[in-house]
C-alpha cells in the first residue's frame, strides 16, 4: 500500500510538471493573422514600436498591404505625424495630387528632434497606394497623433514645453475624437514607452481610451534580449521572424519588459514583466540582426532642413548629433553595446511642460 501511494504521488508530480509546462508553452503566430484576429474582439490595436527598426517596418508595410487589413481597419494613428498638417495628409493618402514638400511636413516637423527615418514616409506612401487601388471601397485614413506645433513660430525652449508636456494627452485626444467617437477600428503606432502599462505612470494613453469604453489590445515589439546586453534567450531561436505571441500563461509573459524592447541596452532594470505591460509580443528576431534605417546624410548636411533641425535642438540645449553622430551609412546595427555609444542622448526637460498648449490652429 505504501509503494502504491509513492507511485500515485510520483504520477501526480509528473502530471503537475506536464500541466505547468503546457501552461508555460508559448505559441508564436503569424503576426498579420494575429493582428487581424485581435480586431475581431477589440476596437483598437496598439503597436509599441522600436524606432527605425527595418524588420518591424517591413512587416507593417506588408500588414497594411494585405487586403484584409483595409477591410477591417479604418484608421492608422501615427506618433510620427504632426496634427497641424492633417489636411495635407488626408489629401495625400486619398491619392489627391499634392507636392512632396507639403505632405512631408507631417513627419519632418514632429517633436522628435532628429531627422525621421524614411521608413515612416514609406508607410504613408504605402497607404496612399493601397487606397488608390480600392476605388469605391472603404479607404484607410492616417491620423497624425503628435501635437500641432508650428516650428516656424517657436523661438525658445519654453515655447516647446507645453507641446512636449501634453504629447500623450494629445495623442489620446486624437483617438477619442477621430476614432472612438466615430465607432472606428484603428491601428495605433508609437514608441513602446507611450503604450506599455506601468502602474506608476500618471498618464497612460491606453487608460484614457479605456475610460471611454474602447476595447484595446497592446502589442510591444521586441527581440531575444532578456537582461543585460549579453543575456539572450535561446528559446526564441526556432521562432518564425516576425511572429506574435500572447504574454499570458507562458514564459514570454514572465520576461522583464525593458530588456526585451530595448535590446538589452536599458539602464533601468525595472521588475515589470511583459504579461503586466502588454497583451502580446511582436518578436522581430535576434537582437543582433536588427538594423536601423536612418535618413541619408544628403538630406540634412548643409541643407535648410538640417540647419532647422540644429536650431530646434539648440533651443532645448540638446547635444548636436546630426554632424557628430549621423553616419554615412543609411543602415546600421540598431542596438549597440552600451559602452560603444558616443555622445550624450539625455533629453533636457524644458520649462513650461505644465502649461496648457495654445489653441489649435486650422489644419494645413
Amino acid at each position: 500500500m505504501r509503494i502504491f501511494a509513492k507511485e500515485v504521488w510520483g504520477l501526480l508530480l509528473l502530471l503537475s510538471t506536464f500541466c505547468c509546462s503546457a501552461q508555460k508553452a508559448a505559441q508564436p503566430q503569424n503576426p498579420t493573422s494575429a493582428v487581424l484576429k485581435a480586431f475581431q474582439t477589440h476596437d483598437i490595436v496598439m503597436i509599441g514600436e522600436i524606432h527605425w527598426d527595418k524588420l518591424e517596418w517591413q512587416w507593417l508595410d506588408a500588414l497594411v498591404s494585405d487586403p484584409r487589413f483595409a477591410d477591417h481597419v479604418d484608421d492608422i494613428v501615427m506618433e510620427i505625424g504632426n496634427s497641424l498638417y492633417q489636411k495635407s495628409v488626408d489629401r495625400y493618402v486619398a491619392g489627391d495630387p499634392i507636392s512632396t514638400e507639403d505632405v512631408q511636413r507631417a513627419w519632418r516637423n514632429t517633436l522628435g528632434l532628429g531627422p525621421p527615418s524614411p521608413i515612416y514616409s514609406e508607410l504613408y506612401r504605402r497607404v496612399r497606394e493601397v487606397n488608390m487601388k480600392r476605388h469605391g471601397k472603404h479607404q484607410i485614413r492616417i491620423l497624425c497623433g503628435d501635437p500641432y506645433i508650428d516650428w516656424d513660430k517657436i523661438e525658445t525652449g519654453e515655447d516647446i514645453g507645453p507641446f512636449l508636456g501634453h504629447r500623450d494627452q494629445w495623442y489620446a485626444q486624437v483617438v477619442k475624437d477621430e476614432v472612438i467617437a466615430k465607432h472606428h477600428h484603428a491601428l495605433l503606432i508609437a514608441g513602446s514607452n507611450h503604450f506599455f502599462r506601468e502602474p506608476t505612470r500618471p498618464f497612460l494613453i491606453e487608460r484614457a481610451l479605456q475610460q471611454t469604453g474602447a476595447k484595446t489590445f497592446v502589442i510591444l515589439a521586441g527581440t531575444n534580449a532578456i537582461g543585460g546586453y549579453d543575456d539572450l534567450d535561446h528559446r526564441f531561436d526556432e521562432w518564425p521572424v516576425p511572429s506574435i505571441a500572447t504574454t499570458h500563461g507562458n514564459w514570454v509573459g514572465d520576461l522583464p519588459v525593458l530588456p526585451v524592447v530595448t535590446g538589452g541596452t536599458a539602464t533601468n532594470y525595472s521588475p515589470l514583466e511583459l504579461k503586466d505591460a502588454a497583451d502580446a509580443l511582436l518578436y522581430l528576431g535576434p537582437r543582433d540582426q536588427q538594423r536601423g534605417v536612418h535618413a541619408p546624410r544628403a538630406e540634412v548636411d548643409e541643407t535648410a532642413y538640417g540647419k532647422e533641425l540644429m536650431r530646434r535642438m539648440s533651443l532645448l540645449h540638446f547635444a548636436p548629433y546630426i554632424a557628430e553622430a549621423h553616419s554615412d551609412q543609411q543602415e546600421l546595427p540598431l542596438f549597440l553595446r552600451p559602452a560603444a555609444r558616443k555622445g550624450s542622448f539625455s533629453f533636457p526637460i524644458p520649462p513650461g511642460m505644465d502649461t496648457p498648449m495654445p489653441p489649435r490652429p486650422p489644419s494645413e
